[in-house]
């Protein structure tokens, strides 16, 4: 099959083989799952996990359940294999990501989402607790919720010269910010969710002069280790995913800024496909127990039913970026890349190695 999607006709191996060109394989006789953690949520997910699907396989072994993110923390080629499918057969029975640019990719969204082979699935007890608008805008788009990924600023109390009273997303967009900045994500690539953000919220030199202010690109475990550290490239401020400002240590010398505009949250997805709904109840089941959710809000995650009435939230616009989210991600990246002081950051360490958070 074109795009390296391969099969596993070995329908008694429960284990994700790899060849040589990282060709994911889904196994034929199974319930398949893609379930895409960020890094900090990798061993969390897998030791709440990993027990859950032996347990299910012991007493389903005629259809079992094939999950490699127990070991993978979502293969990369995940993206290949959503858009070189050809039916429903060639993709996972059940997704879970924060990955817009996998979930809206016109190939995979237009042929399998929009046209109903996947379901967004959404707790009934989630639907009475959520914002009217967010739930319309979850529904139109056929898209299902666990959790929200959000990013907070956290500003190191051991660099001096700086205000004490930031009280607004504002602040790193002033020049009072230029070079006084770490963010957690990939050189090469913005993340969607924040400069979406900063773009409706701020106008359209938000992502420009956000780019520009940016000393250092580095992975959150890199970010962490330099607050309240000698390093030299430590910044003042660090945007980071909350899923990672829960693995600050508590001796760190830190705050994490209260911004007035409020958060931004990223919806945690959940589809499973149409055919297979019924037969996958127990493993959705599973997600939504006391003891998963627990997992997610400890990792950093916040669950619908955590949202504060006085704290904004800023979910993307679904309806809106699906209708041609390919051409948005790419002029937002473009700008933000046409401004980002690379040659600067090239300078410094070389970059860590990142899971997606977006």
């Amino acid at each position: 099959m074109d795009g390296g999607l391969l099969i596993n006709k070995n329908a008694d191996s429960l284990q994700m083989s790899v060849l040589e060109d990282d060709s994911l394989y889904l196994n034929p006789k199974a319930i398949n799952l893609h379930v895409s953690m960020p890094c900090p949520l990798k061993v969390p997910f897998k030791n709440m996990f990993a027990p859950f699907v032996e347990e299910y396989n012991n007493k389903h072994k005629d259809f079992p359940m094939h999950c490699p993110d127990i070991t993978d923390c979502g293969s990369a080629d995940i993206g290949t294999m959503l858009e070189t499918a050809m039916s429903e057969d060639d993709l996972p029975d059940i997704i879970i990501t924060t990955n817009y640019s996998i979930l809206f990719s016109d190939k995979f969204y237009n042929r399998f989402l929009k046209t109903g082979v996947y379901k967004g699935l959404i707790k009934d007890s989630y639907l009475k607790l959520l914002p009217e608008s967010i739930t319309n805008d979850l529904l139109k788009s056929n898209l299902g919720l666990l959790c929200f990924s959000s990013w907070s600023i956290v500003q190191d109390l051991t660099v001096e010269g700086m205000p004490q009273d930031i009280d607004s997303w504002k602040y790193i967009l002033s020049s009072e910010a230029e070079g006084k900045l770490t963010v957690h994500g990939h050189l090469d690539k913005a993340s969607f969710g924040i400069v979406y953000f900063l773009k409706k919220n701020f106008g359209d030199e938000a992502v420009a002069q956000f780019a520009n202010n940016i000393a250092d690109i580095k992975h959150f475990s890199q970010v962490i280790k330099r607050m309240g550290s000698s390093n030299l490239n430590k910044t003042a401020l660090s945007l980071l995913p909350d899923v990672a400002v829960s693995k600050i240590p508590s001796n760190k010398k830190v705050k994490i800024l209260n911004l007035k505009e409020g958060k931004v949250a990223n919806p945690m997805v959940l589809i499973v496909k149409v055919s297979k709904e019924d037969k996958v109840k127990e493993i959705i089941d599973k997600f939504w127990s006391p003891e998963f959710t627990a997992m997610l809000h400890n990792g950093g995650c916040i669950m619908p039913d955590e949202l504060k009435d006085d704290v904004n939230y800023f979910v993307p616009d679904f309806p809106y970026i699906a209708e041609d989210f390919e051409n948005l991600e790419k002029t937002l990246n473009d700008e933000y890349m046409d401004h980002l002081q690379i040659d600067k950051i090239k300078e410094k360490e070389t970059l860590g190695g990142v899971c997606g958070v977006h």
